[in-house]
């Protein structure tokens, strides 16, 4: 499993407000509203680490907004020093030892239907804010509360800041009440002398896409279509990609939690029946002559139901 999906639940949880402002008399859905609004219209910088059972991993992030578009760096601060970039056009993973570069597009940007997405996460979670006192990150904070209404999705805990609804600390917990992972801030710096990301040309040219209108080699046998019938309520198909080989990608959301598809040709099997790789849970299987297997912190029945819904257009 690539750094890019063990951190994409990481990369949906930071926010920004005008620093000062007091948001006490706001209801739950008001502080889910902030956050999410704010991932895409925060400049912050700052080191983190991230837990999953006894692995612990130190990352360093900075994010600034250029005329609409995000601009993000990622850098693992432990091991080998892979580094995930996010450009306008495309999101870059480099893991030098290797030397490989892959760069898939970027479906992040300023969201014009917030409030039609909070609508659906209200309807598969219960919001429960807990205003009192306590800390994180050094700051004080409130807790909110993300409670899944089914079995088809976790739940997770939010300590926000007090006066930027910063989350500070996120936590991922299962139906027994086990966190599965947990991230926590050490230090950050938000709206004002962050790094500016932009300066480091060669960087985001590893972003840039291929011109769709440039003559490419066409790949002889690219497979069928997919289409998706009887999701997990809530769920929806974001991000679609596909390589020479024929082989598909597909991303599904819900707001919160995150499912990949792997789609690949031929009956051997990559991985059959279920698997657990620290919070992530994978299900490998065949169906209409395809290899799948489905990726995501969600329950088993989750990814299940995923594959089920794959059909050949």
């Amino acid at each position: 499993m690539s750094l890019a999906e063990r951190l994409r639940p990481v990369l949906g949880l930071l926010t920004m407000l005008m620093a000062g402002t007091a948001f006490a008399q706001d209801t739950a859905f008001d502080w889910l509203a902030k956050m999410r609004q704010g991932v895409h219209q925060l400049d912050y910088e700052g080191r983190f680490v991230y837990q999953v059972g006894d692995q612990l991993d130190g990352l360093y992030v900075v994010h600034r907004v250029k005329g609409g578009h995000e601009l993000e760096r990622l850098v693992a601060l432990d091991g080998e020093a892979k580094q995930i970039i996010r450009g306008e056009q495309g999101v870059a993973c480099l893991e030098p030892r290797s030397r490989n570069i892959s760069v898939i597009g970027n479906r992040a940007g300023i969201q014009n239907n917030l409030q039609d997405e909070l609508q659906q996460i209200a309807m598969h979670y219960e919001l429960i804010l807990d205003s009192s006192d306590r800390r994180a990150a050094g700051r004080a904070a409130v807790r909110l509360e993300v409670r899944p209404r089914d079995k088809l999705r976790f739940g997770y805990r939010f300590d926000l800041d007090s006066t930027t609804a910063l989350p500070l600390r996120s936590v991922l917990i299962d139906h027994d009440g086990q966190i599965r992972s947990q991230t926590l801030f050490v230090d950050l710096k938000v709206g004002r002398d962050i790094t500016p990301i932009e300066k480091d040309l060669s960087a985001l040219a590893l972003t840039r896409l291929p011109d769709p209108n440039a003559s490419l080699p066409v790949a002889s046998d690219p497979g069928p279509g997919w289409q998706f019938q009887g999701l997990p309520p809530g769920f929806r198909l974001v991000t679609e990609g596909r390589a020479d080989d024929g082989s598909r990608h597909f991303v599904f959301t819900d707001g919160l939690a995150s499912v990949s598809l792997y789609v690949e040709p031929g009956q051997e099997r990559i991985l059959s029946g279920y698997s657990r790789i620290g919070a992530t849970e994978a299900y490998g299987t065949v169906r209409h002559g395809h290899q799948m297997v489905v990726v995501g912190e969600v329950p088993r029945t989750t990814l299940t139901k995923v594959a089920e819904a794959a059909e050949p257009r």
